[in-house]
């Protein structure tokens, strides 16, 4: 489990760079966009279009590092109500619905892709199927990442790592 979950971080980084970019090249896609239609009094036709496909990359890739830092926002009520076994047993619950919830959305982004190899996108016409296998990839890694978080957690393994 060890080397796995060392590939996973590798894999990890080189979405860490990939979400930053992503994130960088949609911030510049969008001030383009609104300075050609502010001052050049012109408008982009693929602008939208790019910027939303960012959006989603940076989302569904994304959503895999909040796993794994736990930066998703819970409601801490309900954590500080209940004690012992039963926070224990919820933690556990919550982990296998978010790896169910994930490995059902990455059946339909698998779906999805078989749908969308026959369009184009209409201002870029890129591949649907490739924008689409994005999200396959994000949910896929969302899985592993409950996946490896549940291991850490049944294991005690973080409070091992970080001796």
């Amino acid at each position: 489990m060890k080397a796995f979950k060392t590939i996973f971080h590798k894999v990890q980084s080189v979405f860490d760079n990939i979400v930053s970019l992503c994130l960088i090249a949609m911030i510049a896609v969008v001030f383009i966009q609104t300075f050609c239609r502010f001052v050049i009094f012109y408008s982009l036709p693929w602008s939208e279009e790019l910027s939303r496909y960012l959006f989603v990359a940076v989302i569904v890739l994304g959503a895999n590092l909040a796993i794994t830092r736990k930066l998703f926002v819970r409601i801490e009520i309900i954590d500080n109500y209940l004690k012992g076994n039963a926070a224990t047993a919820m933690l556990v619950i919550r982990k296998l619905i978010a790896i169910f919830v994930n490995t059902v959305f990455t059946y339909g982004s698998y779906r999805l892709i078989l749908i969308g190899s026959y369009q184009t996108s209409p201002a870029m016409g890129l591949p649907m199927g490739a924008l689409y296998a994005l999200i396959l990839i994000g949910y896929l890694m969302n899985v592993l990442a409950c996946i490896i978080d549940l291991y850490n957690f049944c294991t005690n393994a973080d409070e091992e790592e970080a001796k």
